[in-house]
């Protein structure tokens, strides 16, 4: 019986798990998770390094457990894959197993980037990519009354609203001088911005941290101005780092994450990858929904049937501090004379909306506080609509 075995069980391993089984009902198929945990959604960390209870919200678990037994999925808890031998096909793990393979398909994923490692060796400095780091945070948190958040990008202040709600004052520090500089333009940073300053967090925009201050506690961050800002725990939250160590060294192509082509293909026959540790056409992008569509087209092909990726845009959502924001497509600057602009803000409500034009073509916009339209004006993208077909939807 063929065997294809899944290296990693999060958005695209196990989106992978499930589009074989959909194709073919008696391969046998092997996930392996470096986690002890069943796999779960992982967008829901930042709520809780704060929250003990999300875990019994519905579609924290991605499946019940009797789901892998049902499917004749064998899911190995706990198993990192230490080593691929391509040539012999097979991959072994931590605990010394060994599992042969006629179709792979890496999934592993990513890891937080931390531009100061040696700060991790402090037992109040964290990261959170996984369940057990959450609840470090979380119990740590209980303990506090101050927190520095190291990155102003989506994950960190969702973190910090997480750790203002149960009362901590919280410091978000932020390398751009000002926040999602990817996501907005200056006109919407300034509006989070001011939300957030509402909110009682301090914002430190345009500063590098120079180092965290402390032995083996962390007292407070030294910024390049000088200043000290003190903290009871410190997150980092810049970033993350395809997990690319398993195939460094081998013929497999690989770049900023594992080249793939529009099949999920490696360039190793029968290797396939998706998720936070593939890259397609140049792009590397870590998010759950193109981890979910990359992983079904994995699972598809190693299964055998034929499936194309397509990307896409993917929105940018933030829902925190009581405001959501939706960021769609390309979003032009004030000194790009490539781009036209429509829009309006409501400063009492906090409400803003801007749609951005290239050639008359609607190629992006941004929504905070007024999220009713974000569906259509998503397709209106997609579809290459024109000003005057799109207009109305931003203008009441």
């Amino acid at each position: 019986m063929e065997h294809i075995v899944i290296v990693g069980a999060s958005a695209a391993g196990n989106s992978a798990a499930k589009e074989i089984r959909s194709v073919n009902s008696h391969v046998h198929i092997t996930m392996l998770s470096d986690e002890e945990r069943y796999p779960y959604y992982r967008p829901y960390l930042t709520e809780l390094i704060a929250n003990d209870k999300v875990v019994e919200k519905p579609g924290f678990f991605l499946n019940k457990k009797e789901w892998y037994e049902q499917n004749n999925i064998e899911l190995k808890l706990g198993e990192r894959v230490t080593e691929i031998d391509f040539t012999s096909k097979a991959v072994t793990t931590s605990g010394g197993n060994s599992y042969s393979y006629d179709k792979l398909i890496l999934a592993n994923g990513s890891n937080p980037f931390v531009p100061l490692k040696e700060s991790m060796d402090k037992i109040n400095v964290f990261c959170v990519r996984s369940y057990d780091d959450a609840l470090k945070v979380n119990e740590y948190a209980k303990k506090v009354k101050s927190a520095v958040i190291i990155g102003g990008g989506l994950l960190g202040l969702e973190a910090a609203d997480s750790l203002n709600s149960q009362g901590l004052d919280v410091t978000i520090i932020e390398l751009e001088k000002r926040l999602l500089k990817q996501h907005l333009d200056e006109e919407g940073s300034a509006i989070i911005e001011s939300i957030i300053d509402k909110s009682g967090l301090r914002l430190v925009l345009g500063h590098k941290i120079e180092e965290i201050v402390g032995d083996t506690v962390a007292t407070g961050i030294k910024l390049d101005s000088g200043e000290v800002v003190q903290a009871d725990m410190i997150i980092f939250s810049v970033g993350i780092r395809s997990n690319i160590d398993l195939v460094r060294d081998t013929d497999i192509r690989v770049e900023r994450a594992v080249v793939v082509n529009e099949k999920m293909e490696t360039t190793i026959p029968d290797v396939y990858a998706c998720g936070d540790v593939s890259q397609f056409d140049s792009s590397f992008v870590a998010l759950w929904m193109p981890a979910v569509k990359k992983g079904r087209v994995a699972g598809a092909n190693a299964a055998g049937k034929d499936m194309i990726f397509h990307d896409e845009p993917y929105p940018a959502i933030l829902n925190s501090f009581g405001t959501n924001m939706y960021s769609y497509g390309e979003i032009g600057t004030k000194d790009n004379n490539e781009y036209s602009t429509y829009g309006n803000f409501d400063p009492n409500e906090n409400i803003y909306k801007k749609l951005f034009f290239k050639n008359n073509i609607l190629v992006g916009f941004i929504l905070i506080n007024k999220m009713k339209q974000a569906q259509k004006l998503s397709n209106a993208v997609k579809e290459g609509k024109a000003y005057q077909d799109v207009i109305d939807l931003v203008s009441n």
